[in-house]
Parts: structure tokens; C-alpha cells; sequence
């Protein structure tokens, strides 16, 4: 069965950061997804898990603005 991580910035109510995933995604953030399509790019294979992490401190990389722009809609949620 597939097993995936997701990386990014923990999201309230939706998903924590490192949290495993083991076949399909739950409802709630397969929704998100919908209106931050960037999520798809932090929710990594776990036998691609290391590289991708790297990723997130490479200045422009997808990973790097993915998790920035999950940051900023998290800001502008509590606005």
C-alpha cells in the first residue's frame, strides 16, 4: 500500500506537519487541495522523503514555495 508524508506547515483541523498517510488521503484535505493545490507537492513518497525535505530549504524550489504558500494562507486566515 502507498505511504506518504506530508511536509508542510501544520495546517488547524486539517493536517500536522510529518503526519504518515497510508493509501488515500483524507477528505478534509483532499478538499484543501482543491482551493491550495501547492499541498500536493509537500505530501511526499516516503522513499523520496529525504530528497524532498532537502528541497524545502533550496531558495525557490517547488517544495520551498509550496510551503511558503501554505504559510501565507494560514496568515491570511486569521486575518
Amino acid at each position: 500500500m502507498k505511504q506518504s508524508m506530508y511536509i508542510g506547515p501544520t495546517i488547524p483541523g486539517i493536517v500536522k506537519n510529518s503526519t504518515i498517510f497510508i493509501g488515500e488521503l483524507p477528505d478534509r484535505l483532499n478538499k484543501l487541495t482543491e482551493e491550495l493545490p501547492c499541498i500536493k507537492n509537500l505530501i511526499v513518497p516516503i522513499d523520496k522523503l529525504t530528497k524532498a525535505k532537502q528541497a524545502l530549504f533550496e531558495q525557490g524550489s517547488v517544495e520551498n514555495v509550496s510551503y511558503n504558500n501554505i504559510l501565507n494562507y494560514g496568515k491570511g486566515e486569521k486575518n
